[in-house]
């Protein structure tokens, strides 16, 4: 039985969050393009492509009730096994409806394995609550990264079919290690229980869920406009989709390193003045696209967000990681992040459309700034938090 108080728990929970992401990291590139092989059109193949993500939104909710009833251990196990059917099952796909049906099933099960393996850690982190967040997402980051780097080789080397069989197997190698993984949480609490919990924390709950809706919210208008922006400025579009990649590309590959520092820092300076931080950053990265487009300001922009993400993803966490109910408030966090860019990447190229190419980003500008006022409104809110989770020492203000 793998024990919480050895070096190596951290890094293997961590893993096992990052098998239940690295899955949707390298399918979702191809999948629409294998809807297609499979007889879709091209908007049936891109409504295959984001039907996880539309399902994952009600299902963490749903999925995060279901962890603090049944316990982080468990839900692993679920989690994890039931994914590796679902995968294996896309390479059994005859038809797109097949695909779709699968899609759905791999969403539910997905929704419970990143929110208890964060409960997981939680759970054992007791008063190091910062650092074991930090250490968490630098695992997940860098394997969420690495894998979305090479998808389109596995493809190309291994064929649609072989490659969902390997991520089935990775699954299944994480269903494994889940079995033997302790079973730690404050107690399994019924879903009534749970929301009450939640309803009563919200006020400061909302915060860290603003905060990452409102970062995400940026992120997609990078993904949805940036290129289009790009184009606009008569750059060829294979040119355009190049420089939008390379910017999340850099983004992320930024933000890695941010992640442990900032979970150090959470105990000395407080939740509120990291997460304002954060959302100041977003700000700058937004303010640099309505000034140029250039490669040099691309650059810029995208190490300012990368900041941004490691102060956001951090202090947020931390502040929804409430010791009861910790698996819904972790799946509304969740929710929170795919909301975000659910809705801004639509929203981005509707107003680009509509209003012209800085629309987007100063729309970006506009929800950064309801959230850091949310945010200097609930900091005395958060200070509570802060030290309830992390001790007296934690400024919170």
């Amino acid at each position: 039985m793998i024990r919480t108080d050895r070096s190596y728990f951290l890094p293997v929970v961590a893993l096992l969050g990052a098998i239940g992401v690295i899955d949707t990291a390298i399918l979702n590139p191809t999948i629409s393009a294998y809807a297609v092989t499979l007889g879709a059109g091209e908007s049936v193949a891109g409504f295959i492509a984001g039907l996880y993500s539309i399902v994952a939104i009600p299902a963490s909710l749903a999925m995060g009730l279901a962890i603090d009833a049944i316990g982080r251990r468990l839900a692993l196990v679920v989690g994890l096994g039931l994914t590796a059917v679902w995968i294996f099952g896309y390479a059994l796909a005859a038809t797109p409806l097949h695909l779709m049906l699968l899609r759905i099933a791999h969403s539910l099960s997905g929704a419970l394995v990143f929110p208890a393996s964060i409960a997981m850690i939680l759970d054992a982190a007791r008063r190091k609550i910062g650092r074991s967040i930090g250490l968490y997402w630098l695992v997940v980051g860098t394997v969420i990264a690495i894998g979305s780097a090479i998808s389109a080789t596995l493809v190309t080397g291994l064929g649609f079919r072989p490659l969902f069989r390997l991520v089935a197997a990775v699954s299944l190698l994480g269903m494994v290690v889940a079995i033997v993984m302790p079973e730690a949480p404050p107690r399994r609490m019924a879903p009534r229980a749970s929301l009450q919990v939640i309803i009563a924390s919200f006020r400061w709950l909302s915060v860290a869920y603003l905060s990452m809706f409102a970062l995400y919210f940026a992120f997609g208008m990078i993904v949805g406009a940036l290129s289009l922006v790009i184009i606009q400025g008569g750059v060829p579009a294979e040119e355009a989709a190049r420089s939008t990649a390379l910017y999340v590309a850099l983004a992320t590959v930024v933000s890695l390193p941010g992640f442990p520092v900032v979970g150090c820092l959470i105990g000395r300076v407080g939740n509120a003045r990291l997460l304002g931080g954060g959302i100041l950053l977003t700000v700058a990265a937004m303010a640099l696209l309505l000034v140029s487009l250039d490669t040099a300001v691309l650059i810029a922009s995208a190490v300012l967000l990368g900041g941004a993400i490691a102060l956001v993803f951090v202090a947020s966490t931390a502040v929804a990681s409430i010791p009861e109910a910790r698996g819904v408030s972790i799946g509304l966090h969740q929710t929170s992040n795919i909301a975000g860019v659910a809705v801004g990447a639509p929203v981005s190229a509707l107003v680009l459309e509509l209003l012209g190419p800085i629309a987007p980003f100063l729309l970006a500008v506009l929800m950064q700034v309801i959230a850091l006022v949310v945010i200097v409104a609930g900091r005395k809110v958060i200070r509570p938090a802060d030290r309830e989770l992390m001790g007296p020492s934690a400024t919170g203000s």
